[in-house]
């Protein structure tokens, strides 16, 4: 549909696609409403036979934030008996992954910020995103894709494996793979 949108989404989410990241959050600049619902239906039509998916999050001052997830491994995640029991301190009620997105769509909305607890949804740690909330966003012991404050070195090594998928489907897409092509089928 839009190749300029679809190397948007490649930048950005690289990792999700190969199947490295549960998600992946981007913006895009709001145009009308139902261009945007094309290029995510268009997404959609592409990435869902993948287990890709792709929705609106929240609309804020003319941008809109697109969530980009592996379905199957955020309904493995958020199954996790620890990760329910935190989400659940949030007010999480049913885990289903419609519900619970429903859910952080609905905070996201009301608190007009983004919870803390979107760094689940987006892969991160249990841990880092508890030292995220308790630390105030301070006092991490290292910064790269997120904020750290429990494994350094397995983080660093994850961190290195999304610059290395970053740089090979930037590469790949410039080079006339689709999006489907550059999409791990599957990978939870």
């Amino acid at each position: 549909m839009n190749r300029l949108l679809d190397h948007r989404l490649v930048r950005q989410c690289a990792p999700t696609l190969a199947g490295l990241k549960v998600g992946s959050l981007f913006c895009l600049e709001s145009s009308s409403s139902e261009t945007l619902c094309k290029q995510l239906a268009h997404w959609n039509k592409e990435l869902n036979p993948r287990g890709v998916c792709v929705r609106v999050i929240a609309e804020r001052c003319g941008r809109s934030f697109i969530y980009v997830y592996r379905e199957d491994a955020l309904k493995k995640l958020i199954a996790e008996p620890e990760i329910r029991h935190f989400l659940a301190a949030y007010g999480y009620t049913d885990f289903s992954t419609d519900c619970a997105l429903a859910y952080m769509t609905a905070r996201i909305r009301k608190c007009h910020c983004f919870p803390h607890e979107v760094g689940l949804f987006l892969g991160y740690p249990l841990e880092d995103v508890k030292g995220f909330i308790i630390n105030g966003g301070r006092n991490s012991k290292y910064t790269g894709y997120w904020k750290v404050y429990g494994d350094v070195t397995e983080c660093e090594k994850r961190f290195a494996c999304f610059r290395k998928c970053f740089d090979v489907f930037n590469k790949l897409f410039e080079k006339g793979y689709s999006l489907p092509m550059l999409t791990v089928r599957n990978a939870a």
